[in-house]
């Protein structure tokens, strides 16, 4: 927060549908398509006041590997040269999908357990494994997010 107290970022503006709050385009021959999977109704942990922070987490995390590039395997975070770091280093350029859920949630202050919970409901495995695998493509893991995100704001 700056000196004269102003908040660093504004309230979320909630889109009137999924396809408004992100657009991606992945070949089409490479990226499966993934089913959106809803929070099962089961999940009494499931709060309404704990969607909005879920899902910017998600949105927050989703943007920090958007481009390829910013993607990376087998270590939370790496640098340019491809050395592993800790996530909320400052030379943390590259992130795996769980790297970028812990960074967006330090970066917003806010919990990212949730959203790591939704993100596993869509890989359907624990999402550090998932991320790691050999044949994962970028597609796949921002496709995974983008769903995750359209599960939780289904629910609001």
């Amino acid at each position: 927060m700056p000196f004269d107290c102003t908040p660093l970022f504004d309230a979320p503006q909630w889109p009137a549908t999924c396809s408004d709050l992100v657009q991606i385009r992945t070949n089409t021959r490479t990226a499966k398509p993934i089913r959106v999977r809803s929070d099962p109704a089961w999940d009494v942990a499931r709060r309404p006041e704990c969607t909005d922070p879920t899902v910017l987490v998600l949105i927050r995390a989703r943007n920090l590997i958007a481009d390829e590039r910013q993607w990376c395997k087998r270590a939370f975070a790496r640098t340019w040269f491809d050395i592993p770091i800790p996530v909320q280093s400052t030379f943390a350029r590259r992130f795996c999908a769980m790297g970028a859920i812990k960074r967006a949630g330090g970066e917003l202050g806010m919990p990212m357990k949730d959203a790591g919970k939704a993100l596993e409901r869509q890989t359907v495995r624990p999402v550090a494994d998932w991320n790691d695998d050999a044949w994962r493509t970028h597609g796949e893991v921002v496709a995974a997010f983008d769903a995750a995100i359209a599960g939780q704001l289904s629910l609001v």
